[in-house]
């Protein structure tokens, strides 16, 4: 598309409607890009918020077990069990804790443990394994009158384990009893709590490389703990066709030493639905307020650009000479002032233009005047001289004769004045007729013969007969004639004169071309304007002027060829049939 070609209109309507287009897509895209990322920050808030619930469900279980451990510790069963005096005291206590536990999700189990580290009692549910509390009693021994809590694996299963000491006996309330290890295995079944428990947050317990629990489906638990283990402080996590938005939290073994890792993820699959949603909204306002801006646009730009077409239109009237044309003028700004002033510059134009005609016809008849004096004075001169001599004087009858000629020639200079004069005003006559070219050419110059035989001047008419042109024979006579006397004028020592002529289409292309000194570059381009005149010494300047508006009278032309060596060729282009929009002299070739 060539830009150069549009007009203001839709230059202004589509670089406006760019910018607006721009301007929404900007906006859109900071709106969107501000949602997202204030969803992205009320999912990590959602994300502690569940890390503060489960930090808060997991105390309270710990306590609970750390209450019931306590509690179990202090009761006669357990010391007479510890004792070795009480044969039924473990099935009391375990009656005691399933009671204690009954509606808790992972329960769990509780062991008793002697003085001298024997078993004397264990849960059902110890992981689905025998529990090896070696290591545990063997970490617990670093503070063996403290209560102590830790996550602890063992093989396949991750147990969140409670260390309570059992202290009293018949030495005193100091002495060392036993101890009692209450824990849980994580497990699906405690992520699953949890995530009931914390408002659908995923949980993924993570230890030693192996995933213990996940409430997320096996392929996508694989595919977030391996991507936060690449890239642990990232924002957002894929498993492959979700988002999350994580969080992660050590799991400590007994000595406050990190055994693993608990992630706790918020689906974004919520917020990009809403994202979606939002997107959506947007594109439906967005393509209306593109729409209704482009239309408001368009009239805005149609508005501003309406005084701009209206100066346009001026200037085009005014380049064709029509200075009467007015702008409206509407409004007070920048236009509005334009166009107040392009009527008073066109008020300028009319108002010179009208001054220039007045003073170019007063020169017009100045000229004229001054042409005719000077032309006339002449002949007068002769008329007034030859009179005299016969009233004042008794001449001869030769005398009288030479007189009688001189008074006739300087008559005859003034008709032929007169009748140039006449030619000015007359234009067209619609006398136009079918002629014989050849025969129009050789009347022409029957009046001019003797002159030319008197200088020695040939005269060569080569056109075929029978070659039939439309044309007012007395006007186009008048053509051949001011042409030919050009030539003579310009001869009158002896040259040649040659008058030809060719059909082109549907003219008559005659050629009259002489031998004389051509053309002076001086007046070429001012040849066929009325008053020019060089080297003669008589004329009015109007021969070639009346010459061409004759030929354009009829359909036709007159111009000067450029001459082939010396002398003077002009071409005549004469109509072979009626012409019916004959050509103003102001916009014909020449």
């Amino acid at each position: 598309m060539n830009l150069r070609r549009l007009s203001l209109l839709w230059k202004i309507w589509l670089s406006t409607s760019v910018a607006l287009t721009a301007l929404f897509a900007a906006i859109g895209y900071f709106i969107q890009r501000g949602v997202q990322q204030t969803a992205t920050l009320g999912l990590q808030e959602e994300v502690r918020a569940s890390l503060k619930a489960y930090d808060a469900l997991w105390q309270s279980k710990v306590e609970l077990f750390e209450s019931l451990a306590s509690f179990m510790s202090g009761m006669p069963e357990a010391l007479h069990t510890l004792e070795g005096k009480h044969r039924d005291g473990t099935q009391v206590l375990l009656e005691s804790w399933v009671r204690a536990t009954r509606g808790v999700r992972g329960a769990g189990y509780v062991v008793l443990i002697s003085r001298n580290g024997a078993i004397l009692s264990g849960a059902p549910d110890a992981g689905g394994e025998p529990l090896d509390i070696l290591p545990i009693l063997s970490s617990s021994e670093r503070t063996p009158n403290d209560q102590r809590a830790g996550f602890y694996v063992q093989n396949s299963v991750l147990h969140h384990i409670v260390v309570t000491p059992f202290q009293g006996g018949p030495t005193g309330p100091g002495e060392k009893m036993g101890r009692a290890i209450a824990g849980f295995a994580v497990n699906a079944n405690v992520a699953r709590g949890l995530k009931d428990s914390t408002g659908s947050s995923d949980f993924i317990f993570v230890a030693r490389g192996q995933v213990f629990a996940s409430t997320l489906p096996d392929n996508a638990t694989g595919n977030v703990v391996r991507n936060l283990t690449l890239n642990p402080a990232a924002m957002m996590v894929s498993d492959g066709f979700r988002e999350y938005v994580p969080i992660g939290r050590e799991l400590l073994d007994f000595d406050r030493k990190p055994v693993g890792k608990l992630y706790i993820l918020r689906s974004f699959v919520g917020v990009r639905e809403s994202i979606a949603g939002l997107r959506s909204k947007m594109l439906i306002i967005w393509l209306g307020a593109i729409v209704m801006g482009l239309l408001l646009t368009y009239v805005a730009a149609e508005r501003i650009v309406q005084p701009v077409k209206d100066l346009d239109t001026a200037a085009g009237e005014v380049a064709m000479q029509n200075y009467d044309y007015r702008v409206a003028v509407d409004n007070d700004d920048e236009l509005g002032r334009l166009a107040s002033t392009f009527n008073k510059m066109c008020e300028s134009l009319q108002a010179a233009r009208s001054e220039l005609i007045r003073r170019e016809r007063i020169a017009t008849i100045g000229r004229l005047a001054s042409s005719i004096v000077h032309d006339l004075r002449n002949p007068l001169a002769a008329i007034y001289g030859g009179s005299e001599m016969l009233v004042d004087t008794q001449p001869t009858p030769d005398q009288t004769r030479r007189i009688a000629e001189n008074i006739y020639r300087a008559s005859k200079r003034i008709q032929e004045l007169l009748d140039d004069l006449v030619r000015v005003t007359r234009g067209k006559t619609n006398m136009e007729e079918s002629c014989d070219l050849r025969q129009l050419v050789r009347e022409a110059l029957i009046s001019m013969e003797p002159a030319a035989q008197a200088q020695g001047v040939k005269i060569e008419v080569n056109i075929e007969p029978g070659l039939l042109v439309y044309a007012d024979r007395p006007r186009i006579e008048g053509v051949f004639v001011n042409l030919v006397q050009n030539a003579l004028d310009v001869m009158p020592k002896g040259g040649e004169v040659r008058i030809s002529a060719a059909i082109e289409g549907g003219f008559a292309m005659t050629e009259v071309a002489d031998t004389g000194p051509g053309i002076a570059n001086e007046i070429r381009s001012q040849l066929f304007q009325p008053f020019v005149s060089h080297g003669k010494k008589n004329g009015l300047g109007l021969g070639l002027a009346l010459a061409r508006q004759t030929l354009l009278d009829h359909g036709g032309d007159l111009w000067a060829a450029p001459g082939e060596g010396d002398g003077a060729r002009f071409i005549l282009r004469i109509p072979r049939q009626k012409q019916s929009d004959p050509v103003d002299s102001g916009t014909a070739a020449g």
